[in-house]
Formats: structure tokens, C-alpha cells, sequence
């Protein structure tokens, strides 16, 4: 079978190859053997593929198979597992999905209902699940719906635009930002009545102060860091908080020590790197969310290219095209 592999670190599209590997064996108890047929290209796949996780690290002389998250069908279920052959599932995390198979652990394996398109499931999980754990972020900072504004820098991407829909519907006030002019009505065309700001202004942060309305910006949500995330959080009331979730400019975010001591900032992170440590309780919380939303918003699951597993160079050079407003997908179909 075809899997995608790089065997140094490097930039995505100079390391990353489709490779002919052996096939994995049958699924052992309370795992599933899957079929994968569409898996999204995420940023921070690419992270790993660039050795920014773990700098100075080699990777093992049969190379590392890439990818957390996938859509597929069962070929096989190991003892325990009441799935079907032929059932439509999605997963994360399962190492290796950018596979042509890939054995994974059944607890992490959802079941697709006919109301869900194989391209929303195939990001059923990373992204919405992001978004579960920012939206409890915001909660737990404090923030409190007709009394703070959230500001989203990079308010286009997926996780931004899946996360402004949830905020809304909790009743928060709520500010995007993003880098093109463009990108601002872009935006508009999801959501209509969303204030946008765009980065290009040189007063952009007047601007964003001016579409908060009056209202104190309580939380800052950030995948850049960098400029975009520091001066973003110049913009923080008393108390507010920078929720990062990223790092898409690999630069360090620089705040001046007073705005701790004085106006009482904090700066905290999540990562859905972490949310299989979640209790089972919450995750099937954020999958019955996640389900929600992939059938009952499906424009918020746009998909901007699909490439096929041999173009995973390609397709990861894409994946940092700007005005991008979708997410990039491997085929092996």
C-alpha cells in the first residue's frame, strides 16, 4: 500500500513522499482496521513534518508515517468492536492516516451517519474538536456573553470560522481579524453581520477596538503568534486573556512585562493534541458536536482542493497558498 512518509526534517514539499510499505496486520482487540479514503492536510501536520515539535530530533531510517485524522470504511473490526465491514467512520487520533490502511484504537473511531458528506467527515474531528476545547477556553477565562468582545486573529481558517459560529450562538460579541482585504468579505459571506478588520490597515487595532463597540475585549483567540498575536494583545482589558492555539508565523509573540503586572494579562494555550487525555464523557460530548455541526452547517466545511496521495508534496506546498478559505485533502479513493 501507499503511505506517506518523510525521512528528514525539512519543508514539507522538498521531504514529504508517497511510498510503497507494507500493509498493517488485522486489528487486535478493541481496534479497527480502516480503509482511508480522504484525510485533510492540517498545519500542524506540517509542523511535525518541518521538526518544529521536537528541533534537533532524527527520525528513524524507515522514515514517519504522517497524519492523526481520516475518513474511511471498516475492512476489519478486532474483538470487541461491533462495526461493520463497509461501515463509513472517521478517526483521530490514529497514527499514520495518511495511509492507504491504518489499524486504530476503536475508541477514537466515530461512526458517520448518512447526513454527513465524506469531505465534512473527513475533518469531523481536528478541527471541530479544536473548537470545542477554545470555546471552553473563553468560558473559563471569564468572559461573559453581552459583556466582552472575542477578537480571532486569522478569523478565515476553519477552526476560526467554526468557532465565530459557536461563539455566537452562546451569545457572545464577537471581532474578526484577518490579513487581506479580501479576506474580508470573504468572511461576510458566512456570516454576514461579523465585524472584520483586516491586518493590511495600519490602525487595524482602532478598528477592531471601534467594532467591539465599547465592550472591554475580555479574550484574544490566536493561531499566528508572532506581530499579529502580540499586538492583538495590546488590545486585552484588565484581566482579558490570549487564548494561542498555533503558531502559523513561527515567531515569538512579545508583550511588554508591565501589561501582567499592571492590566493583569494572561496568556494560556490549548491543543487538541491532548484531547484524547479528555475524559470519555467530554470527548463524546464534542463528538455529538462535531456530528452537529458537519451535518447541520456544512458550509463551514468548505474544501478549497482535493490532491491525490502521490501529490502529498504538492498538496502540503498548497496547504500555505494564500487566500486559502478551505481545507486541502488527500485522496486514495
Amino acid at each position: 500500500m501507499r503511505a506517506a512518509v518523510y525521512f528528514k526534517h525539512g519543508k514539507p514539499e522538498d521531504v514529504l513522499q508517497a511510498v510503497d510499505v507494507a500493509e498493517p496486520g488485522g486489528p487486535g482487540r478493541g481496534e479497527v482496521l480502516v480503509r482511508v479514503l480522504l484525510r485533510p492536510v492540517h498545519h500542524g501536520d506540517l509542523l511535525g513534518v518541518a521538526g518544529r515539535y521536537q528541533p534537533g530530533t532524527v527520525p528513524p531510517e524507515d522514515g514517519v508515517r504522517v497524519g492523526f485524522e481520516g475518513y474511511g470504511i471498516v475492512e476489519q473490526a478486532g474483538d470487541g468492536v461491533a462495526l461493520a465491514p463497509g461501515t463509513r467512520i472517521a478517526f483521530f487520533p490514529g497514527r499514520g492516516a495518511w495511509s492507504e490502511k491504518v489499524v486504530v484504537p476503536a475508541d477514537f473511531v466515530t461512526e458517520i451517519p448518512d447526513s454527513v458528506t465524506d469531505e465534512a467527515a473527513a475533518q469531523l474531528h481536528v478541527n471541530p474538536l479544536t473548537t470545542a476545547l477554545l470555546v471552553r477556553a473563553v468560558e473559563a477565562s471569564g468572559a461573559k456573553p453581552g459583556r466582552d468582545a472575542v477578537v480571532l486573529t486569522a478569523a478565515g481558517s476553519a477552526v476560526a470560522r467554526l468557532t465565530i459560529g459557536l461563539l455566537l450562538d452562546r451569545g457572545y460579541d464577537v471581532v474578526g481579524v484577518v490579513r487581506r482585504e479580501a479576506g474580508v468579505n470573504e468572511l461576510n459571506v458566512v456570516f454576514p453581520d461579523l465585524p472584520v478588520v483586516s491586518t493590511n490597515e495600519s490602525d487595524w487595532q482602532k478598528r477592531v477596538l471601534s467594532a467591539a463597540d465599547g465592550r472591554p475585549v475580555g479574550v484574544v483567540l490566536d493561531p499566528v503568534g508572532g506581530e499579529t498575536a502580540s499586538m492583538a494583545a495590546g488590545l486585552l482589558s484588565h484581566g482579558g486573556s490570549l487564548i494561542s492555539y498555533g503558531d502559523l508565523s513561527g515567531q515569538p509573540i512579545s508583550i511588554p512585562a508591565l501589561h501582567f503586572s499592571t492590566r493583569d494579562i494572561r496568556i494560556s494555550g490549548v491543543t487538541v493534541g491532548r484531547w484524547a487525555e479528555l475524559s470519555p464523557e467530554t470527548r463524546k460530548s464534542d463528538i455529538k458536536l462535531a456530528l452537529e455541526l458537519a451535518a447541520g452547517k456544512p458550509e463551514l466545511f468548505p474544501v478549497q482542493k482535493t490532491f491525490d496521495l502521490a501529490e502529498v508534496g504538492k498538496a502540503a506546498a498548497f496547504v500555505e497558498t494564500p487566500g486559502k478559505t478551505g481545507t486541502v485533502l488527500l485522496s486514495s479513493r
